[in-house]
């Protein structure tokens, strides 16, 4: 069974009036291989070229129904100056909703909704972005 470890911990001794201690772990599982080869897309890097939604050079993150049982998704802006964002944005919902705004160097760990295809444009042309899906389907 393969498994991975996704572990955040946000501590502060002075944004509140208590110090703050927070940490959290998710363990996901999945049975297969040791190595868990088919239980994600692999990290990958690409260059967003794409300045808006829908434009050509925007990249796919995730294709709606990709897993069948709950997946995760990593996510890194790799520009190193503030102010080259990248957006991510649901394709599946009208209006295409935008789900995160990430500045240079911000990153996220989030559950996916299944059946939503995710798509990421940039402010600057190009903004690369770092990504990994992780499955739990058994």
């Amino acid at each position: 069974m393969a498994t991975t470890t996704a572990l955040i911990t946000i501590s502060s001794a002075d944004l509140l009036s208590d110090e703050l201690a927070l940490t959290s772990i998710a363990t996901l599982t999945k049975a297969g291989t040791a190595t868990g080869i088919e239980q994600t897309t692999g990290l990958a890097r690409k260059a967003v070229t794409a300045t808006s939604k829908g434009a050509s050079g925007e990249v796919t993150l995730y294709t709606a129904d990709d897993f069948a049982a709950c997946a995760y998704l990593y996510i890194k802006n790799t520009n190193t100056t503030a102010g080259n964002f990248i957006f991510v944005y649901d394709d599946t919902t009208s209006g295409d909703p935008v789900w995160l705004k990430l500045d240079q160097g911000d990153w996220a760990f989030m559950p996916l909704i299944a059946d939503k295809t995710l798509k990421a444009y940039a402010t600057t042309n190009p903004t690369t972005i770092e990504f990994m899906v992780l499955g739990t389907d058994q």
